[in-house]
């Protein structure tokens, strides 16, 4: 191993391993180790689930879609952040008392705040879902006050989170409570160390383990979530303990104005579209990546001209990353070619018109059109607007 790999390697084992050690040692907080213990016997017992080791399979016990969190968040310092730091919608939580690391027993008070960033409202019947209807994610964010926040002489410790909902109450013998809480969307075994350092103030998603026997949260229902310093009293009861209740997703245009606006366009809205009314004809879109800021939106549309035989309009824009739409892309076709490759570049490249698209949720694409075929006579022509259904989602690709 290379030497400076080594060393962070170690640097970071050790810190884990320290602020594990001191949680154990403390006489007032029994239940540090122990729950370090039995969330390892958790994430032990994963299974890969196929014999082909590079086959991509979608996480069963997903939180939200993945097509959720595809692109990083801006902070307001301008920096890239993997999840929202400004809270939007109707927001739940308050003031928690977190055990804190000052070389004795100290504890620190934070906010913690509960919200939801809405997904697809496509209405999948999935494992986060399984009502269907409107799709969120849900975020909880630790803050430190902004005297403390950043500071490394004195920091709060991450406290043991735990959700009841239905048939699973909170300390549950097999520990069907525990839920997964992590700073970046989109992971399967990511976990959080209880009672590891909280420095800065960080946006957390919660996920389910994806293992036998763990409890399986349907996050877009009604919840309650409990937060514990793990600290206990001379008697040795627990204090510290704070629970908020997380009532149903249940968006409105005035709680969640994004969740009826279109959807951002990025990789998860490529594929392959159809009208169920007129199947025959088609739509496959792809995303491309440009430099980070600037995206290419392709369009390929399997029509016919007057004659009824296919004809071909290939439809390409650049667009800047977050947009929900793109207006007037110009449209093309090509003549000259013949079939199986028996022509001789280039062909003819001929301009066709504009066409705007828009995706109102993972499974409908809007989109209008404007154009005629001046190089060919009977070739497809017209304005209008239609929507186009999705007919599968792409391998481990999937947006819903």
């Amino acid at each position: 191993m290379h030497a400076k790999r080594f060393r962070l390697v170690l640097a970071l084992t050790f810190v884990a391993g320290a602020t594990s050690l001191w949680a154990a040692a403390d006489p007032g907080r029994p239940g540090v180790a122990a729950e370090q213990a039995a969330r390892a016997r958790l994430l032990a017992a994963h299974t890969a689930g196929t014999s082909q080791a590079k086959e991509l399979i979608t996480n069963a016990a997903r939180a939200y879609p993945a097509s959720c969190f595809s692109d990083t968040q801006p902070s307001a310092a301008g920096n890239i952040e993997p999840l929202p730091v400004a809270t939007s919608g109707p927001t739940y939580g308050g003031a928690v008392t977190l055990y804190a690391y000052n070389q004795m027993d100290s504890t620190e008070s934070v906010t913690i705040t509960i919200w939801r960033v809405p997904c697809s409202s496509s209405g999948d019947k999935l494992t986060y879902n399984p009502d269907g209807g409107p799709v969120a994610a849900t975020l909880i964010r630790i803050q430190r006050s902004s005297a403390n926040d950043h500071t490394s002489s004195v920091y709060p410790t991450f406290p043991s989170v735990r959700i009841a909902q239905g048939s699973i109450g909170f300390d549950d013998a097999n520990y069907r409570d525990f839920v997964r809480v992590v700073p970046e969307p989109n992971t399967v075994i990511a976990d959080t160390l209880i009672d590891a350092p909280v420095l800065d103030s960080t946006t957390y998603v919660l996920e389910n383990y994806p293992y036998p026997g763990a409890g399986v949260f349907a996050l877009n229902q009604a919840f309650q979530i409990r937060f514990d310093n793990l600290y206990t009293n001379s008697s040795g009861q627990p204090t510290g303990q704070v629970v908020f209740n997380v009532p149903d997703y249940n968006p409105t245009a005035t709680t969640y104005p994004a969740a009826s606006q279109p959807l951002p366009i990025n990789g998860y809205l490529s594929g392959s579209w159809y009208d169920p009314t007129h199947s025959g004809e088609g739509i496959l879109t792809q995303v491309f990546d440009v430099d980070g800021k600037t995206r290419i939106f392709a369009a390929t549309w399997y029509t016919f001209d007057s004659a009824g035989i296919p004809f071909w309009l290939a439809a390409q824009g650049t667009f800047n990353v977050g947009a929900t739409s793109i207006s007037n892309m110009a449209v093309a076709y090509r003549t000259g070619g013949g079939f199986a490759g028996n022509f001789t570049p280039p062909t003819t490249l001929q301009t066709w018109g504009t066409m705007s698209v828009s995706f109102p949720s993972c499974q409908k694409m809007n989109f209008s059109y404007n154009g005629s075929t001046s190089g060919v006579n009977g070739g497809p022509s017209g304005s209008g607007a239609k929507t186009f259904t999705r007919i599968g989602s792409i391998n481990s690709l999937g947006c819903q």
